[in-house]
């Protein structure tokens, strides 16, 4: 199994479009997160909240990369047919997919703790030389820079998954995209007309999902705990069906 990780490693490091995506995703949340920081830390609003927020807010987008690198790391291979090479060196399909995925959602989860980690220590520095009283122990931040890790390593086992169901990254990436901004959204507007309650639409696996990383706890849908289980548990299975297409389908 060390050898399968290690070569997954190799294909991940070496394939350009995920350093690009990387390189995004670590400098759109660095730069938003830091310059907020600096710039708005004059206002007298400025709190730990507005830098908690700041800084965490735009994990989102290396969440959302993380996803697409998830999807390529499956779709990439069957796409170029380099994935019956892989199979005819390692028949056990299962242990080729574990490895694939582990590899994609560690190297993820191990980037969205650095660049928190950087915001988070930075980012107070920052405010405070410009005035700012910054106290990060008044608010939940241990939670919520959890809660962004997590985020960020399901929403990529949730792109690995959808690569491997559908095998083409346009359509993944697409699904990918669309699936919070408008699924998510005519599913849960039928289900809260069908129940009449506002609350069920928040159980949405990806709507859920965003509890990880919010600051307020607006007491409707599932707690930040509770989301982080239903999310992990919603892309476990997805990606156990995307396994299961791998091992029972050709390549």
């Amino acid at each position: 199994m060390i050898r399968l990780l290690r070569a997954e490693w190799i294909k991940l490091r070496t394939v350009t479009m995920n350093w690009v995506l990387a390189i995004v995703a670590i400098a759109f949340p660095l730069l938003v997160g830091l310059l907020t920081c600096y710039f708005e830390a004059d206002d007298p609003d400025f709190s730990s909240y507005s830098l908690l927020e700041a800084t965490t807010g735009p994990s989102f987008v290396l969440a959302l990369l993380g996803g697409v690198v998830g999807i390529a790391s499956i779709t990439g291979e069957y796409g170029f047919g380099t994935i019956r090479p892989t199979f005819a060196a390692t028949p056990s399909r299962v242990r080729v997919v574990l490895a694939k995925g582990i590899v994609a959602v560690t190297s993820v989860a191990v980037v969205q703790a650095l660049v928190l980690a950087i915001n988070l220590t930075v980012g107070p520095a920052l405010a405070r030389g410009q005035g700012a009283e910054i106290d990060l122990d008044q608010v939940p931040t241990g939670a919520v820079a959890a809660g962004a890790v997590v985020f960020a390593a399901m929403l990529t086992l949730f792109g690995y998954a959808l690569g491997m169901i559908m095998r083409s990254t346009p359509v993944a990436v697409t699904v990918l995209i669309l699936w919070p901004l408008l699924a998510e959204g005519l599913i849960g507007g039928l289900l809260t007309l069908i129940t009449d309650n506002d609350a069920t639409a928040e159980w949405m696996p990806l709507r859920a999902a965003f509890n990880l990383l919010a600051i307020d706890d607006f007491g409707i849908g599932p707690s930040r705990v509770q989301a982080g289980l239903y999310f992990t548990g919603f892309s476990l299975t997805l990606a156990a069906i995307g396994a299961w297409r791998v091992a029972r389908t050709d390549a």
